[in-house]
């Protein structure tokens, strides 16, 4: 099939969980021989370096620079502001651009193409109305993380902002995903949440993955060192290093005196690290090019989310280093970990400091978790399983094209 791939944000260098995904299905979709022509939003100086590598998995791409303003940054106030009274989310409202919906359009009109794959809903508010058979590429269930955002915030003006914000882009999810043949979900939970939105579309699980050989990582175990590992621009991650700052370390501190935690992630801002000066356990690494030695350094790895949607790469790439690990419940959603053999799971701060504290004090039972975990990850979250599960998405959209162009070859006989 020709394929005209449409992404909100551009693919390299993968180092966040997002990136990683899209460039594992663009990789994916050329390995199995299919060509794709890749539009997306991009700043050049982001690029630079990296079209040799897009040039080997896109036959043809095209990017248009946007400032995207950030969901989880103070500028963004005055642009949420201004689409308060919208139908539109602000969320969805970022990248509507009238230079992309341009190109889009030439594109369909002067080439021919088999499918569409919409990297995210995001991606598809530029995109006019279309027969061409639309694959919908589902990160999240987007609505979710507002939700759990203001349930976690309870009454404030962001709580109730949030809540309305919600409802706004369930409606609009849902109308992408009516838009779509099919869809990719990256779990069985979010396939759920998905067919629930959207009754009747057909879902298609394509896991979040790893390739295991690159984790090979090997360092000097530092027993007393924890490790929590995300992009400190993005809220979710913010809002579960300052919960396990301030409500867990604690409780560890009393019987681990000596436990040091790792921030391990890109772009934390001054006033953000400003809030833990106070807070001499505590080290951000800051942006770094690779988090790997970083986590082969920790003794326990920690996922304290309390707001997200989707699988975490976070818990598969730890995983794959062989850490211990203790989640809660929303870190590990949509992962077929075992509690109490793969993965701790903690949803109340003690529990969380109690399962950490037996981890650093007993390394015979952070090793037999740690390869627990690397096992799961290497028999059900290695590359081979999202090529299968892409291979299997584009064949059934192939066999519903097939499908509904003999019922059209039948209706014009008669």
């Amino acid at each position: 099939m020709r394929i005209l791939y449409i992404a909100s944000a551009y693919p390299l260098p993968a180092n966040n969980g997002y990136k990683m995904r899209m460039w594992s299905i663009l990789s994916a979709i050329a390995d199995a021989g299919h060509e794709v022509v890749f539009e997306t939003f991009a700043d050049p100086a982001e690029m630079s370096g990296t079209e040799e590598d897009l040039r080997r998995v896109c036959n043809d791409y095209g990017t248009v620079r946007i400032q995207v303003t950030s969901l989880s940054q103070s500028r963004s106030y005055f642009w949420r502001l201004c689409t308060i009274f919208s139908a539109l989310p602000f969320a969805s409202a970022r990248f509507r651009s009238t230079e992309m919906q341009a190109r889009l359009r030439m594109r369909l009109q002067e080439e021919a193409f088999d499918a569409i794959v919409c990297d995210n809903i995001y991606s598809a508010v530029n995109l006019e109305d279309t027969a061409i058979p639309v694959l919908m590429n589902c990160h999240n269930v987007e609505y979710l993380i507002l939700q759990r955002f203001a349930k976690q915030d309870g009454y404030s003006a962001k709580a109730l902002y949030a809540r309305m914000e919600a409802i706004k882009l369930r409606h609009f999810e849902a109308a992408m995903c009516r838009r779509a043949k099919l869809a990719m979900a990256c779990s069985n939970t979010d396939a759920d949440l998905i067919r629930e939105l959207c009754p009747g579309l057909q879902v298609v699980v394509v896991p979040n993955v790893v390739d295991v050989t690159e984790y090979q990582v090997t360092a000097d175990e530092e027993e007393h060192t924890i490790v929590y590992q995300g992009g400190m621009d993005w809220y979710p991650n913010r809002d579960a290093l300052e919960y396990f700052v301030r409500q867990v370390l604690p409780l560890v501190q009393k019987q681990v005196p000596e436990v040091r935690l790792i921030a391990a992630g890109r772009n934390p801002a001054p006033e953000f690290k400003a809030l833990f000066s106070d807070v001499t356990a505590l080290e951000f690494t800051g942006t770094l090019p690779d988090l790997r030695p970083v986590i082969a350094k920790a003794a326990v790895a920690v996922v304290p989310l309390r707001i997200g949607s989707g699988t975490r790469l976070k818990i598969l790439e730890a995983g794959a280093m062989r850490k211990a690990m203790v989640s809660t419940s929303i870190g590990v959603e949509g992962l077929n970990f075992e509690a109490g053999k793969e993965i701790l799971i903690a949803d109340d701060p003690v529990t969380f400091a109690r399962h950490v504290v037996e981890l650093l004090h007993d390394s015979a039972r952070r090793k037999t978790l740690g390869e627990a975990a690397r096992n799961k990850v290497v028999h059900e979250y290695d590359r081979m399983a999202l090529e299968r599960s892409v291979a299997s998405a584009l064949a059934s959209l192939e066999q519903s094209i097939g499908t509904e162009a003999g019922k059209s070859q039948l209706a014009s006989v008669g």
